[in-house]
């Protein structure tokens, strides 16, 4: 039994053209400003990467050291020319995912009170993380002096 028969011409006609509206509102959705976007946050310079340009955050690095300390839990792991992953990384939680993906549609025209918001969710969303890696890096440290 086909769509058509089942419901009707006019609720069918309905669907059809709900359904290419919603397509095509797809394609004129905004695309990312940027596929990178570096700030400082507290005592770290810090950069969010989109490495495929698709709006959703991949990786978060240290500027100093080059190292990636989250990642998107489904990255691949191809790390752009330059940068390592540091020993304690680890993957973003979604609402870290959401927060951070709002940074590549930042550009001059974005009020200075929506920038301080993004800046303020995701700095104490790394600082809520921040434990988890000082301990890992304590770990670490600790295992190399016994040696």
């Amino acid at each position: 039994m086909s769509f058509l028969s089942r419901f009707g011409f006019r609720p069918s006609l309905i669907f059809v053209i709900s359904l290419i509206t919603a397509c095509g509102s797809f394609v004129n959705s905004p695309r990312p400003l940027n596929a990178e976007y570096c700030d400082s946050f507290l005592i770290y310079e810090m950069c969010a990467m989109d490495t495929n340009r698709d709006g959703v955050v991949d990786l978060v690095y240290f500027t100093d050291s080059k190292e990636v300390f989250m990642y998107h839990p489904e990255f691949g792991g191809e790390y752009p020319s330059g940068l390592e992953l540091h020993r304690c990384a680890t993957p973003m939680d979604e609402e870290l995912v959401a927060t951070t993906n709002r940074v590549f549609y930042v550009d001059d025209s974005t009020p200075f009170l929506e920038r301080q918001d993004i800046k303020g969710e995701m700095m104490l969303k790394y600082v809520a993380n921040l434990p988890e890696i000082t301990a890992c890096n304590l770990r670490a440290e600790q295992k190399e002096s016994d040696k």
